[in-house]
C-alpha cells in the first residue's frame, strides 16, 4: 500500500511540473521582453515557487539557479542545474542541466543536458544532449544528440545524431545520423546517414546512406547509396548506388543498381540488369536495356557455317546492346536448338552503312538435355559485321566470325565429335572430359529495324 501511495504521489507530482512546463512553454509573450527583467545573481527552489524568491522569481533573470527538485524562473544567463525539472519562462543562455527535462520558452545559447529530454520553444544555439529526445520550436544551429530523436521545426545547421530519428521542418545544412531515419521537409546541404531511411521534400544537396532508401521530392546533387533504393521525382546530378533498383526523374551522372534502374532522360551511365529511360545520351550497360525514343531495336534472321537459322532480337543504344536469340540445327544429329545471349556495339559510317562489333554465346542443346548438369556445350561467336540499309527499315548484312566451341561431359557417355558444330578447326584440345576448338567462319542474314 505504501509504495503504490508513492507511486500515485510521484506520479502527480510529474503531471503537475510537465502542465507547469507546458504554461511556461506556452508563454511566448516572455522571449520579447526577456532581458528587460531584472538580472540577479543567485537562486535556490525546491518546488518551482517554492524558493528564496518565492513567487517573484519568474519575474527575475538569474546567473545562478539550483533547483532541488524542480524549479522555474524567468531567464538564466549563467548556469543551471535541477534534480528533476528545469523551466525557463523566457531566454537562456549558459549551461543547464536536469536529471529529467528543461523546457525554455525562449531562446537557448549554450550547453543543456537531461536524462529525458530538452524542449525549446524558440531558437536553440550550442549543444543539447538528452536520454530520449530533443525539441526546438524554432531554428537550431549547433550539436544535437538524443537517444530517440531530435526534432527541429525551423531551419537546422550543424550535426544531430539521434538513436531512433531526426526530423526537420525547416532547410538543413550539416550532418545528421539515426537509427532508423533523416526526415527533412524543407531542403538539405550536407551528409545524411539512417539505419534504415532518409527523405527530403525540398532540394537535396550533398551524400545520403540509408540501410533501406533514400528518397527526394526535388532536385538532388551529390550521392546517394542505400541498401535497397533510391527513389527521386526529379532531376538528380550525380551518383545512385543501389543494392535493388534506382528511380529518377532526370539524371546526369551515374546509376548503379543490383537489379533496375529507371529515369526519364538519362545522361551518363546506368549499370543494372535491366536499365529504362525516355531518353539517353550515354550508356546503359545490362542484361536488358530499353530507351523508348532514340534507342536501338532490331530484329534479325541469320545464317551461318555454325548454325543453319537464327533469329535475333537487339534492343538497347548503338553504343550498346542486348542480343536474345534461338537457333536450330535441323541437319545436325544431336544437336537440335540453341539459346543465346550476347551484347555488341554499332560505329556508323554513313547514313546507310555500319559496323557492328559483337560477343555471343549459344548454349546448344537436344530436347533431353536441357536440365543435364553432367553435359555442356557452348558455342562463343566473336563477331564483326557489316550492314547497309535499304530505302525502307530493312538492312542486310554479313561479316567475318571468329567461333569457339567447348564441351564437357561428365560421365563421358558422349563422343564429342557427334557434338561438335564446327566444319573445321585450326586448334582443337581434349583433356579428361572436355574439348575445346577454335575455327573461323562466317555470318549473314537480313534484319529489320523497328522504329
Amino acid at each position: 500500500m505504501e509504495t503504490k501511495i508513492k507511486m500515485k504521489t510521484g506520479f502527480a507530482l510529474l503531471v503537475l511540473f510537465l502542465l507547469l512546463g507546458i504554461h511556461a512553454n506556452g508563454a511566448s509573450v516572455e522571449r520579447s521582453d526577456s532581458k528587460e527583467k531584472p538580472l540577479k545573481s543567485f537562486q535556490l527552489s525546491i518546488f518551482p515557487m517554492l524558493g528564496t524568491d518565492g513567487t517573484d522569481v519568474i519575474n527575475n533573470r538569474y546567473r545562478i539557479s539550483l533547483n532541488m527538485f524542480a524549479g522555474i524562473t524567468g531567464g538564466i544567463e549563467g548556469f543551471e542545474a535541477a534534480y528533476f525539472m528545469n523551466i525557463t519562462r523566457g531566454n537562456f543562455e549558459g549551461f543547464q542541466a536536469a536529471g529529467f527535462m528543461n523546457i525554455v520558452s525562449g531562446n537557448a545559447d549554450g550547453f543543456q543536458g537531461a536524462g529525458f529530454g530538452n524542449v525549446m520553444r524558440g531558437n536553440s544555439s550550442g549543444f543539447q544532449g538528452s536520454g530520449f529526445m530533443n525539441v526546438v520550436h524554432g531554428d537550431a544551429d549547433g550539436v544535437r544528440g538524443a537517444g530517440f530523436m531530435n526534432v527541429v521545426s525551423g531551419q537546422n545547421e550543424g550535426l544531430m545524431a539521434a538513436g531512433f530519428m531526426n526530423a526537420i521542418g525547416g532547410d538543413t545544412q550539416g550532418f545528421a545520423a539515426a537509427g532508423f531515419g533523416n526526415f527533412y521537409r524543407g531542403s538539405v546541404a550536407g551528409i545524411s546517414a539512417a539505419g534504415f531511411m532518409n527523405t527530403v521534400a525540398g532540394q537535396a544537396d550533398g551524400i545520403y546512406l540509408a540501410g533501406f532508401a533514400n528518397a527526394h521530392n526535388k532536385q538532388a546533387r551529390g550521392m546517394m547509396v542505400a541498401g535497397f533504393g533510391n527513389f527521386g521525382r526529379d532531376l538528380v546530378q550525380g551518383t545512385q548506388l543501389a543494392g535493388f533498383m534506382n528511380t529518377s526523374g532526370d539524371i546526369q551522372g551515374l546509376q548503379v543498381s543490383g537489379f533496375l534502374n529507371i529515369a526519364r532522360k538519362v545522361e551518363g551511365i546506368q549499370l543494372g540488369v535491366i536499365n529504362i529511360s525516355d531518353t539517353i545520351s550515354g550508356v546503359p550497360i545490362g542484361f536488358l536495356s530499353v530507351t523508348r525514343k532514340g534507342g536501338l531495336r532490331q530484329l534479325e534472321v541469320s545464317a551461318s557455317d555454325a548454325m543453319i537459322a537464327g533469329l535475333s532480337l537487339k534492343i538497347g543504344v548503338p553504343v550498346f546492346y542486348n542480343i536474345f536469340s534461338i537457333g536450330h540445327l535441323p541437319m545436325h544429329k544431336e544437336i537440335d536448338w540453341a539459346t543465346g545471349y550476347g551484347f555488341g556495339s554499332n560505329i556508323q559510317f554513313t547514313e546507310q552503312h555500319r559496323m557492328q562489333i559483337e560477343y555471343h554465346n549459344y548454349k546448344l542443346q537436344k530436347p533431353d538435355s536441357w536440365w543435364d548438369k553432367d553435359y555442356e556445350n557452348n558455342l562463343n561467336e566473336f563477331r564483326v559485321l557489316f550492314s547497309k540499309r535499304n530505302d525502307s527499315n530493312l538492312e542486310w548484312f554479313a561479316g567475318p566470325v571468329l567461333y569457339h566451341q567447348y564441351l564437357r561431359d561428365s560421365t563421358l557417355d558422349r563422343d564429342f565429335d557427334d557434338h561438335s558444330v564446327a566444319p573445321y578447326s585450326f586448334f582443337q584440345r581434349t583433356r579428361n572430359n572436355s574439348m575445346s576448338q577454335w575455327w573461323a567462319g562466317a555470318r549473314a542474314g537480313i534484319r529489320w529495324v523497328i522504329r
